[in-house]
């Protein structure tokens, strides 16, 4: 029989469980083995409640980031399918009717869009997930927003500059949209034993007594590592003796190698690659640098602040909604690189001041665990579902 649109969606089970399918574009960005919403999928679906079923689905193809997924004990489905094919629609209707879903929880422009009109068509409820404050967003992007705001039951924005942008450019109306601040699974995130820490400097060719300052990130235009690159040249003027860290994989790894290498820092810079050990690496620092231009919140730095690690930051986004100057972290604007190099030296320079911003960023840490992110998740999800009885 033909599907047809249904004005409620599936009933709650007499169990009382709730069912939510979380929709992802792509599990990895082209260059990198995941992004940060995947690792969040790793943070968030182990953690939900037992009344609530929780599914992945991926739109593309099986690939090495969703079999990464698998190997930290997800199992996405994945379509295999692009951004724009309509088969995604029938692909999904298919998963909807089989596995009653109550809500389609979606994260990326194609996932959003095919879950509101999946959600029109089914009954299911559907909630649109921004994880960035973007510069821009495409025009077809913009139509289709425009087209389904009204398809759209829920936004969640990961910071309030998130939420801003999606009223601005997502046209969700802002009463539609709640501010869910995301978080690093804190009992994860603790310095490992000092031989380890030792083994791991040795193994990246540190030696005994240099300085480490380092930043973790997605290697692209994002993330600022050019102007982390630069800053690091100025600080060797000063302190020749401090070596610098870039843990990541990326697009923009063998520019940013080239880069090293025209600044004449190359023999001071060490390039990780993909790293999965975060907190081993983490602990490796003696400050840790966000660089980033825009941003949503990277989970990289409320694992930073979990790891209580002196911090330098540009304070964009929910960068400056989360961090302080001066009580648990130096902010600087983006792309400065003077600023960026001043913040390094000061805290390479003033150990009590390094020290006293990482306890209070450890002591802030607390109030972003991973699980107040899904107990928050878990709340909406069920007022969702309560407005359908």
């Amino acid at each position: 029989m033909p599907f047809q649109r249904r004005s409620q969606g599936p009933d709650v089970t007499a169990s009382g469980s709730i069912r939510v399918l979380h929709l992802c574009d792509k599990f990895g960005i082209r260059g990198a083995l995941t992004h940060g919403v995947s690792r969040l999928f790793t943070y968030w679906l182990p953690r939900f409640d037992a009344r609530f079923e929780v599914r992945l689905v991926g739109l593309r193809a099986h690939d090495d980031a969703s079999a990464y997924l698998m190997r930290r004990g997800l199992n996405p489905i994945c379509l295999g399918r692009g951004p724009f094919s309509p088969a995604v629609v029938t692909d999904l209707l298919r998963l909807v009717w089989r596995d009653r879903p109550h809500i389609l929880h979606a994260h990326g422009y194609a996932s959003s869009n095919f879950a509101r009109i999946v959600g029109s068509l089914t009954g299911a409820r559907t909630i649109v997930h921004e994880h960035a404050s973007f510069p821009s967003i495409p025009a077809y992007q913009r139509a289709a927003d425009w087209l389904l705001a009204g398809r759209t039951d829920l936004g969640i924005a990961v910071s309030e500059s998130t939420k801003a942008f999606m009223v601005r450019c997502r046209h969700l109306p802002p009463d539609r949209i709640r501010v869910v601040q995301n978080g690093a699974p804190l009992e994860e995130f603790r310095l490992p034993p000092a031989e380890r820490v030792q083994a791991e400097r040795t193994r990246l060719g540190l030696r005994p007594g240099e300085p480490v300052v380092g930043t973790i990130g997605r290697l692209d235009a994002q993330k600022g590592i050019t102007y982390f690159l630069r800053a690091a040249a100025q600080v060797l003027r000063h302190r020749p003796e401090v070596r610098f860290v870039v843990a990541g994989d990326g697009p923009l790894l063998a520019q940013y190698q080239g880069e090293a290498r025209a600044l004449g820092i190359a023999d001071r810079t060490v390039f990780t690659g993909f790293r999965e050990d975060i907190p081993l690496v983490e602990a490796v620092l003696d400050v840790q640098v966000f660089a980033s231009l825009w941003e949503g919140t990277p989970l990289t730095l409320f694992e930073a602040m979990a790891m209580r690690r002196p911090i330098v930051s540009t304070a964009v986004d929910g960068l400056g909604e989360v961090l302080r100057h001066g009580e648990n972290a130096l902010l600087v604007p983006p792309r400065d690189v003077e600023g960026l190099a001043r913040g390094m030296l000061e805290l390479l320079e003033r150990p009590a001041l390094a020290a006293a911003l990482a306890a209070q960023a450890g002591s802030d840490s607390c109030r972003f665990d991973a699980r107040h992110t899904v107990e928050r998740l878990q709340e909406l999800y069920e007022e969702l579902v309560d407005q359908r009885r």
